[in-house]
C-alpha cells in the first residue's frame, strides 16, 4: 500500500513584508496550507490572493525583540491544532523560501524524527554562557541586566572571535593579556556570570531540570509536539518570566522543544550569515551554496517577488516553473 503523503501546515508570521511576497512563499509550498498570521497594526493594507494560504484570526502586535512576536506564534499554534488537520507544522518568515523540491520536504517529515530544530546549552557552553547568557537570566530592564552585559563585554574585550551555529552566532575566545591568558577582569566576569546562572544567586525560572538553551526560532516538528510546545507555554509563570527577556524566542522555543524530550533531527533551515544582530541577505552569488545545502529552507531573500535570486531558486532548485502556481484550496488543507 502506498503511503500516504504527510499533511504539512506551514506557518508565516508576517508584519512588514509584501503581500505578493508571502503570496510567492505560498504558492511554492503548494499543495500544502499556509497559516499566516499577519500584524494588520504594522501594514493594515494586506490582501493574500494564494489558494492555500489563509489568515490567523485574532493576530497579535509583533515585531522584533517585541514579546508579542512569541505570542503570536503560540496563538497561532494553538488555533493550527484547534482548526486543522496536520501531522507536521513548520514556521517560515515571509523571507524565506524552499530550496528544495516540496516532496523532498515530505520526505524528510515522513521519518523518524520528531521536531527539527537545533540549539546549545547555556550551562553547558561557556561561549553561549558569556555571549547570550544575561539575557537568559536577568530582565532585559533591570540593573542587573545592564551590570551582566557589561560583564560579557569585558569579558570578550577586543576579541574578535565567533561561532555560527544552530542559526545564530555566538562570540567567542576572552580577553588576554600580553602573555595571552585569560585577563584578570575577564576571569571575574566568568566567575560573576557563572554565579549568575544558579537559579539561587541569578533569581531565575532555569535549572538542573529545565535547563537554558539558545537558537533559532525557526523550527519544525509533529502534531504530538505542537500540542506539547502550547501546553507547556501555559505553564503557570512562564509567560510572565520570558516576557521580560530581551528576544526571547530565541531562549524560549529552544528551551521549550529540548524539554519536550522529542526526538530531534537537524534544522530545516539555512540561516545566512549573520550582519551583526541581523540575518544577511540572500543573493543571486550564494545559488550554489544553496543548491549544495542540505537544509530545505533558507532565510533571507528580498522583500521583493521580482527579485532574480527568488526565481532562480523557485526555477533552479525547487523546480517550479513562474510564475509558480495551481495551488489546491485550502478547504482540503494539503
Amino acid at each position: 500500500m502506498k503511503t500516504p503523503k504527510p499533511r504539512i501546515v506551514f506557518l508565516v508570521m508576517s508584519a512588514v513584508n509584501r503581500a505578493d511576497v508571502v503570496d510567492q512563499l505560498a504558492r511554492s509550498l503548494a499543495p500544502h496550507a499556509v497559516l499566516v498570521h499577519h500584524d494588520f497594526s504594522q501594514t493594515p493594507e494586506f490582501e493574500l490572493q494564494a489558494a492555500n494560504a489563509r489568515f490567523v484570526p485574532n493576530p497579535k502586535r509583533t515585531g522584533w525583540a517585541f514579546f508579542g512576536f512569541v505570542d503570536g506564534i503560540f496563538h497561532s499554534l494553538q488555533h493550527a491544532l484547534e482548526s486543522l488537520d496536520f501531522d507536521y507544522l513548520q514556521l517560515l518568515s515571509p523571507t524565506c523560501l524552499p530550496i528544495k523540491p516540496i516532496g523532498a520536504f515530505e520526505q524528510r517529515v515522513g521519518g523518524s524524527a520528531e521536531a527539527h530544530f537545533e540549539c546549545v546549552d547555556l550551562l553547558a557552553d561557556r561561549d553561549a554562557l558569556m555571549s547570550v547568557g544575561y539575557r537568559a537570566f536577568t530582565p532585559e530592564r533591570s540593573l542587573r541586566h545592564r551590570v551582566a552585559r557589561r560583564l560579557s563585554r569585558e569579558y570578550f574585550g577586543t576579541s574578535t572571535g565567533r561561532r555560527n551555529l544552530a542559526g545564530i552566532w555566538l562570540r567567542s575566545g576572552f580577553a588576554t593579556n600580553a602573555a595571552g591568558r585569560m585577563t584578570l577582569v575577564a576571569r571575574a566576569a566568568l566567575a560573576a556570570t557563572t554565579m549568575l546562572s544558579r537559579p539561587s544567586i541569578g533569581r531565575h525560572i532555569f535549572d538542573e531540570d529545565f535547563r537554558p538553551h539558545y537558537g533559532t526560532t525557526w523550527f519544525g516538528a509533529k502534531r504530538h509536539v505542537v500540542e506539547q510546545l502550547t501546553r507547556s507555554f501555559a505553564r503557570p509563570g512562564l509567560r510572565e518570566y520570558f516576557s521580560r527577556l530581551r528576544i526571547a524566542d530565541e531562549f524560549l522555543i529552544p528551551t521549550l522543544l529540548k524539554q519536550s524530550g522529542a526526538q530531534a533531527g537537524p534544522m530545516n533551515h539555512y540561516i545566512h550569515t549573520f550582519e551583526e544582530a541581523h540575518t544577511g541577505w540572500l543573493q543571486e552569488a550564494d545559488i550554489d551554496l544553496l543548491r549544495s545545502c542540505p537544509a530545505f529552507f533558507a532565510r533571507k531573500f528580498p522583500d521583493d517577488p521580482g527579485a532574480m535570486v527568488r526565481h532562480r531558486v523557485l526555477d533552479e532548485l525547487v523546480e517550479i516553473s513562474r510564475p509558480a502556481i495551481r495551488p489546491v484550496a485550502l478547504g482540503a488543507v494539503c
